[in-house]
């Protein structure tokens, strides 16, 4: 076998095992090595609720009646939002609602949200802590699920479940919806095993005294290195699937492209971060780590490794054939973005749109990276 090959099998082997493998291991380990949980239903300790806001006036208003109507006793729940920089009615409407149980912090100059959410954390007063976008809308009941898991010494900190909804049955939409539907998989199977190797923004929940300021120089994913420095302080992370947040899935694909290209840069510069976790005496959050968010995070390079292998393979009939499933699934996303342009969306090319789509941004996200052009401070993108 020449050296060529084995990279194009080595790089095949890799980007398959991320998608595939990793979740097939995960099955087979689950159902050996499942962790039992202690839950209390009724364990209602206090929780604070944090916040951050840039430009929310569309939905900020919804979020705290949202907040208002969680099944949670008075007097053990508050809610703080901080609100970075807004230049709209969003400091305005939460001014008009600002009480004992809901505290309004306006931040003048925007910084972004690991600065703001450094400063409202020291703010709060609940022993759990409760992170949430101001655009995720709660079942009533999520605070409870979350919180009932705290009662085990060993739990630090309970993502919660993601919904995308996609009420007007846009094509479109359905490759972040499956998308999300997958992660929530995978963080099942992991918290079931032994502990979650990242959360989602809209719903997770820590102990306050394992909170650790982020870093405010970079942009970073919040709900990537807090759950982990929790996990790095001796905890474990699981996941609750009856503890839900929904959210509307992104109107466009252009839309979720530029999230993604944010995330990407953030997600590389979080590995810095959590590079002593890395090492395989760290044992299955090593695992998790490599195979689920390293790894994925190759993929676009891993793609390009293949492609190029393979095109210095062809004329053999085997790599004939791989080379021309590679070039349906491109030319297929290509169609896809053509169509997009005139409005027009297929439901089945979603699918390789998005897989494109998503690596892509990965990519960019990655030259983002490198050149440090990604603010800590977000621009704002609809869902």
């Amino acid at each position: 076998m020449s050296w060529i090959e084995l990279l194009f099998w080595i790089c095949s082997f890799l980007a398959f095992y991320t998608y595939i493998g990793y979740p097939v291991l995960l099955i087979g380990i689950s159902i050996f090595a499942s962790k039992q949980r202690h839950v209390d239903g009724n364990h209602w300790t206090s929780v604070s609720i944090l916040i951050t806001a840039f430009n929310e006036e569309a939905v900020i208003e919804e979020k705290l009646q949202n907040c208002r109507a969680l099944d949670y006793p008075e007097g053990k729940l508050e809610i703080l939002i901080g609100s970075d920089g807004s230049t709209d009615r969003t400091d305005e409407i939460l001014q008009k609602h600002a009480n004992d149980a809901i505290r309004f912090i306006s931040f003048a100059q925007r910084r972004g949200k690991a600065a703001v959410l450094n400063d409202i954390a020291q703010l709060a007063q609940g022993e759990i802590l409760v992170f949430s976008d101001a655009n995720s809308m709660y079942h009533g009941d999520a605070i409870k699920k979350l919180v009932a898991y705290f009662v085990d010494r060993s739990v630090g900190g309970v993502c919660g479940r993601l919904v995308l909804l996609n009420p007007n049955g846009k094509v479109e939409a359905e490759g972040e919806r499956l998308y999300w539907d997958f992660e929530n998989y995978l963080k099942h199977l992991e918290g079931k095993i032994k502990t979650v190797v990242g959360a989602n923004g809209a719903i997770y929940a820590i102990r306050r005294e394992l909170f650790k300021p982020l870093p405010t120089d970079k942009v970073v994913m919040d709900d990537f290195l807090i759950p982990l420095s929790v996990v790095r302080a001796g905890y474990d992370v699981i996941y609750e699937k009856n503890a839900v947040a929904w959210e509307f899935a992104a109107p466009n694909v252009n839309a979720e492209f530029k999230r993604k290209v944010r995330i990407g840069a953030a997600n590389f510069h979080g590995i810095r971060e959590v590079l002593s976790l890395l090492v395989p005496l760290k044992g299955f959050i090593a695992f998790g780590l490599w195979s689920h968010k390293i790894i994925r995070w190759m993929v676009p390079f891993l793609l390009l490794a293949v492609l190029a292998a393979n095109l210095q393979l062809l004329g053999r009939t085997f790599y004939d054939a791989l080379f021309a499933l590679q070039a349906i699934l491109y030319g297929l996303a290509i169609i896809a973005w053509i169509l997009d342009r005139f409005n027009v969306h297929v439901r089945w090319l979603i699918y390789p749109h998005y897989f494109v789509m998503a690596n892509l941004a990965l990519f960019v996200g990655f030259l983002k990276f490198v050149t440090r052009t990604q603010k800590p401070a977000w621009t704002r993108v609809e869902r």
